[in-house]
């Protein structure tokens, strides 16, 4: 009986041999890594409402962004075309100005997105590939606007403004936007080694806004509807991870 017990495990063994990695698992990749890229985005809207209240202009030739990500693909035959992953990017640019009678007026601009992704893969040879997909994401535009006098940051000055009901100079006001987003998108990447893969994505943002909030959730009503994450961008990511093909 141990014999025979041997012989079929030997058998065994030598049977899986002769079967191919790729027969077994089609192909399978788990990885992940930072991003970096430009995001461009109609600041028209935006700009208007800083030059009523006296700050520079935003940039209108896009934003350096950074966030990170990963994927998996699953070895299931016939699906070996897809890819499913996530990512998340974002950014925050400051416009700031000293007006006349020396008050400090800041604008924080941010944008930030965390989202699914879905691509096709298109092998063109073992080391590169190209993609097209879809990105759907949600994420917040905000705008955070700070006002200051010279004496600003005496705690006793700080609170007798709260006391009294006569206005300040000295504000500070954070306003939020959620944004739904669908980005069609293409990329071309390559293995640069057994767990290395560096990917170039391109794509367009098309966004929805929500209501515009204000401190303590108050909802901000009026609000300009240009101020959107809607543009073109491009985005490049180093990915480690398994990769099999």
């Amino acid at each position: 009986m141990k014999l025979r017990f041997l012989t079929f495990v030997i058998i065994t063994f030598f049977g899986i041999q002769n079967i191919s990695y790729s027969q077994l698992f089609p192909r399978f990749s788990i990885a992940g890594g930072p991003t970096i890229g430009w995001q461009f985005q109609n600041t028209n809207s935006l700009n208007e409402q800083m030059q009523e209240i006296g700050i520079p202009a935003f940039p209108s030739d896009g934003f350096l962004t950074l966030g990170g990500g990963g994927f998996i693909e699953l070895p299931v035959k016939g699906l070996t075309w897809l890819r499913i992953g996530g990512s998340g990017t974002g950014f925050t640019y400051e416009r700031n100005t000293v007006t006349s009678d020396n008050i400090t007026k800041t604008v924080y601009y941010s944008y930030g997105s965390g989202g699914i992704t879905a691509e096709y893969i298109m092998p063109v040879s073992k080391t590169f590939e190209l993609t097209g997909g879809l990105y759907l994401s949600t994420g917040n535009l905000t705008l955070q606007l700070y006002q200051s006098t010279p004496d600003f940051g005496n705690w006793n000055s700080i609170f007798n403004e709260f006391g009294n009901s006569t206005a300040t100079q000295n504000t500070a006001t954070n306003l939020s936007v959620r944004f739904y987003s669908v980005q069609p998108t293409i990329g071309a990447g390559v293995f640069i080694t057994s767990f290395m893969y560096a990917k170039l994505n391109a794509g367009y943002m098309f966004g929805w806004n929500g209501d515009w909030y204000a401190d303590n959730d108050v909802k901000v009503y009026n609000a300009p509807s240009g101020i959107e994450a809607n543009g073109f961008n491009i985005n490049f990511g180093l990915n480690f991870g398994l990769f099999t093909k």
